[in-house]
């Protein structure tokens, strides 16, 4: 009888470490991935920062000649306002 109460308890213990293993391997895995994602989402958004960068720069330097031509513009039409 003892011997089966030995082999009943080894086997719960198996089984209680099969309960607690399992969860946690498959947490490990989990956030093995969950890091990856954030890793690649990282990177994407600093790809992401630098084009945004680089749009509003092409922008802004479209702004600044659009400036130098609307005050040529403009002296062309005070210049045609006097002459009348």
């Amino acid at each position: 009888m003892q011997e089966w109460d030995v082999v009943s308890v080894i086997a719960a213990l198996a089984a209680l470490f099969g309960f607690i293993l399992a969860p946690i391997i498959k947490l490990t895995q989990a956030i093995t991935r969950l890091t990856a994602t954030m890793e690649n989402l990282k990177q994407s958004v600093e790809e992401l920062s630098t084009s945004n960068h680089a749009a509003h720069e092409s922008i802004w330097q479209f702004a600044r000649g659009q400036e130098t031509r609307l005050s040529d513009h403009e002296t062309r039409i005070r210049v045609m306002e006097d002459a009348r």
